[in-house]
């Protein structure tokens, strides 16, 4: 983590928390996993030091004016109840000063499924800790084996029904495009992830990086990822089940750090604004399917709310100009302030009222979105 003037990578609402990342590089891994090299995927060649986290947060908190949002301390990078319990304590320990002072709400760490305990959670709790976010990637046994993660499903299942009785939120991180992996294996986790409670997600396409084994597969053609089209449709699948199942996504695509702009990536759908692709992509999917239920022929005024108003015109552009091909009429986007968030409403271009208007609930709940995925 590194002082900024700006806290920009959560959403601005004042209820949403500020997430200060801490990253600690493969602390408490115990196994390599042949995708991962987080070194060059934070950019940072060595985790802090307890007493460095403390005044790294220091310096943040004062470069960073967050009036009236709560702020949490993340850790990642790490498995982090792998670490020794002391080291847990000296980590956490480095923020409780910040905890005391009210600068600091809550904290957050990453973890292995195979490293959670019902007394290693307790240590959590006892410092302020209110969410653990586990690193699934996937919940098929076959593309775990092959990622070499070392954990199976099972253990996932079991971590997870722990944190929720510890009373803690449970996150949950997940991967598309893995060794084995297709499109309805990255569906069927996304599904688990529901089923086990989970209540926030991030979802990440794999990235080919240097330095690791898929890195050495890539070079010798044996492995292909996927494309960015390909990442960003297989996401939206897995976003599309996890929030008609009530999870919130909190991510989509790692943030671009000067690593993965640089030379530490080979391969791989990344993006910088591959989440906001992949909105535009559910966007477009529910837009799709409420013309088709209306049966809508002629011209188009599509009203969204103002603040999804670049989700719904897409990337360049691309939604609308689809949109206007599928019609064959031209269609003009605009922001309407009285619509919730997640809706749409469809209009004759020059009158008042939408003729049609269309919660992410209605297209959930009757595209049958939970169970399939992809109904756009």
């Amino acid at each position: 983590m590194r002082p900024k003037k700006s806290c920009g990578n959560t959403t601005s609402t004042t209820s949403s928390p500020a997430i200060l990342p801490v990253f600690i590089p493969h602390l408490g891994c115990p196994h390599a996993c042949i995708f991962c090299n987080q070194h060059h995927i934070a950019s940072q060649p060595a985790p802090p030091s307890p007493a460095r986290v403390a005044q790294m947060l220091e310096d943040y908190l004062s470069a960073c004016r967050l009036p009236g949002r709560p702020v949490e301390v993340a850790f990642y990078g790490g498995s982090f109840t792998a670490l020794p319990p002391a080291m847990q304590r000296a980590y956490l320990q480095a923020v409780a000063p910040l905890r005391e002072r009210g600068r600091v709400t809550a904290l957050r760490v990453s973890t292995r499924p195979d490293a959670v305990t019902r007394q290693g959670l307790e240590l959590l709790r006892g410092y302020g800790v209110t969410t653990v976010e586990l690193g699934l990637q996937s919940m098929d046994d076959g593309v775990l084996a092959r990622a070499g993660r070392g954990c199976t499903a099972s253990r996932a299942w079991e971590a997870a029904r722990l944190v929720r009785e510890t009373g803690l939120r449970l996150g949950v991180q997940l991967m598309a495009g893995l060794p084995g992996d297709s499109r309805e294996t990255c569906r069927r986790s996304a599904r688990a992830a529901v089923a086990m409670g989970a209540d926030l997600a991030r979802l990440y396409p794999l990235l080919v990086v240097r330095d690791t084994p898929l890195g050495r597969l890539w070079e010798q053609g044996r492995y292909q990822p996927l494309s960015l089209q390909q990442a960003v449709e297989v996401t939206a699948d897995m976003f599309e089940i996890l929030e008609a199942g009530g999870v919130r996504v909190i991510r989509c695509g790692l943030q671009a750090t000067p690593g993965l702009e640089g030379r530490s990536l080979l391969a791989g759908p990344f993006h910088p604004a591959f989440g906001e692709m992949v909105h535009a992509e559910v966007f477009m999917r529910q837009a799709r399917w409420a013309l088709r239920a209306s049966q809508w022929q002629g011209p188009l005024q599509l009203r969204v709310p103002p603040r999804e108003l670049s989700r719904a015109v897409g990337l360049k552009g691309a939604n609308r100009a689809a949109l206007g091909a599928l019609l064959g009429h031209p269609v003009e986007v605009v922001g309407d302030p009285g619509l919730r968030a997640g809706s749409l409403a469809l209009a004759v271009p020059g009158e008042a009222g939408p003729r049609v208007q269309v919660s992410r609930e209605d297209y959930y709940q009757t595209a049958a979105v939970a169970a399939d995925g992809g109904n756009g």
